[in-house]
């Protein structure tokens, strides 16, 4: 039987060609340099290069971990799922246990966006987005995620809400995107015991 063999353009070989020398240059950069420079210039530096090694081998591609992977607080996340346990029945935890599942699984790179919609998650949990933004204040309250409006071009209003990971809990992209971060965001309220085995 013929094996069924992805086809990748000449473009897109040499694009990723020339993102993995330029990655490789960047990873040149010594400590003894980088530690001489802002933190903001460390941290541009440090998600170029990421964004660069992901561009040479994207997700796309078969590997060791297709589809990328989510790092997570072992601690906290033991204790969010707790906590959510404990949520009264008509907070209905079960589907607050399955929007935090997929919340794990869909962050963008660097950043720790949420990647679904508020449509989206409701289609994937069986419930109304109505409810889809209930799961969401849940979350919130608890410190598990936080919520930024963004503006839309033509949309009235405060803008569609945009929710990112605490950083404490879970991240998907570089260890110093991650740091910088988690300087900036206090750990889940309700678990701020476990600080210590946070990072």
């Amino acid at each position: 039987m013929a094996q069924i063999v992805r086809l990748t353009t000449h473009q897109q070989r040499s694009e990723r060609e020339e993102a993995a020398q330029v990655a490789e240059q960047l990873s040149l950069l010594s400590d003894e340099f980088l530690k001489h420079l802002p933190g903001e210039a460390r941290l541009a530096i440090s998600r170029a290069t990421y964004a660069l090694q992901k561009a040479a081998r994207p997700d796309t591609t078969e590997g060791l971990w297709p589809g990328g992977f989510t790092m997570l607080s072992r601690n906290q996340t033991i204790a969010i799922w707790d906590a959510i346990r404990a949520l009264p029945s008509d907070d209905r935890p079960h589907q607050v246990r399955h929007v935090f599942d997929l919340v794990l699984v869909n962050l963008r790179q660097d950043t720790g966006e949420v990647l679904l919609t508020r449509d989206q998650l409701a289609e994937k949990v069986g419930c109304t987005s109505n409810h889809i933004s209930r799961i969401m204040g849940t979350l919130e309250k608890m410190g598990v995620i936080r919520r930024e409006r963004r503006k839309i071009e033509g949309m009235q209003g405060r803008g569609m809400a945009v929710y990112f990971i605490n950083p404490h809990v879970a991240w998907n992209g570089s260890l110093d995107a991650r740091k910088a971060q988690a300087a900036e965001t206090r750990p889940p309220m309700q678990l701020e015991l476990l600080h210590g085995g946070a990072s």
